[in-house]
Formats: C-alpha cells, sequence, structure tokens
C-alpha cells in the first residue's frame, strides 16, 4: 500500500504553520524534511504523517515551551527514524518523554509514572486525533461494524 502523502496546503492547515514558517522549517533551515521534495517550480513537498506530527511537535516546542528549534535537529531527525518504524494505531495512548541531554523516548501514559528524573512530556492522542482524518485512519473500534456478531457463552 502506498504511503499516503498531504501538500503543504494540507500540512499547513494540520500544524497551523503559514506558507512562510512551513517552508522555512523543512527547505531552509531543514529542521524536519518532506517525504517529498519540490522539484523545480510549480511541483510542491509532500509531507506523510509523521512528518506533519513532527511539525505539530515543533509548533508546541516553539509556541508552548519556547524551545530554540534549530538546537532540536538532531532530536527531529532521530524520532523521524523512530516514527518511520511504528505504525499510527501503536503510538495511541503514549507521549514523547525529552529529557536532559537529548535523551527522548515515546512511553505509554501509564509508564509515565516510572520516569524517574526531570522531563517534557507531551502527550501525543491530541496530534493523532488531528491527523486520522485527513489521513483516512480508521480507528480499530470503527472497524467492529465488519464484522459479524458471535455468541460469547
Amino acid at each position: 500500500m502506498a504511503k499516503r502523502l498531504v501538500t503543504a496546503g494540507e500540512a499547513q492547515k494540520l500544524t497551523g504553520l503559514t506558507t512562510d514558517q512551513l517552508r522555512e522549517w523543512t527547505n531552509r533551515r531543514g529542521l524536519i524534511k518532506p517525504d517529498v521534495q519540490p522539484n523545480g517550480p510549480g511541483s510542491r513537498a509532500r509531507y506523510a504523517w509523521q512528518t506533519v506530527l513532527l511539525l505539530r511537535l515543533a509548533v508546541v516546542f516553539k509556541e508552548t515551551f519556547h524551545i530554540e528549534l534549530q538546537a532540536q535537529r538532531d532530536l527531529f531527525a532521530a524520532l523521524a527514524q523512530r516514527l518511520e518504524k511504528r505504525p499510527f494505531h501503536a503510538l495511541r495512548g503514549s507521549a514523547l518523554v525529552l529529557q536532559a541531554g537529548a535523551q527522548y523516548d515515546i512511553v505509554p501514559l501509564p509508564e509515565i509514572r516510572t520516569v524517574d528524573t526531570d522531563s517534557l512530556i507531551i502527550r501525543l492522542d491530541p496530534h493523532l486525533d488531528a491527523l486520522s482524518t485527513d489521513f483516512g485512519f480508521v480507528e480499530p473500534t470503527g472497524q467492529l461494524p465488519l464484522f459479524a456478531a458471535m455468541a460469547v457463552r
């Protein structure tokens, strides 16, 4: 199955970034690379859900926590590789946990109580909710009507 990609315009709607901000973050500064680079005049960059999620997280870093994004370039690259290997639904009920020294992990919410160092915790579900409709992801419970009901004894 081909990876679903959205246009820059759709990525802007999903992230709240302006055209200039998106271009600055993805091309000029190269903080988060588009999945398909524009290849000439009139062509547009395209973005997978993982990249749009990273852009949404970058917005939270900058606007909520006032974190300098350029200093997080390596984090974004590492997260991009990590997210490439995880299915969308596997991130439900998880959070991005950032610790000092550029340490990070994607942790299920119930396990966050075991984090024993100062950390910045960003819940992923609100971001996944925003992406699920535009990328056409269906929650497993939304597929239940497709299965025949069986008697339970």
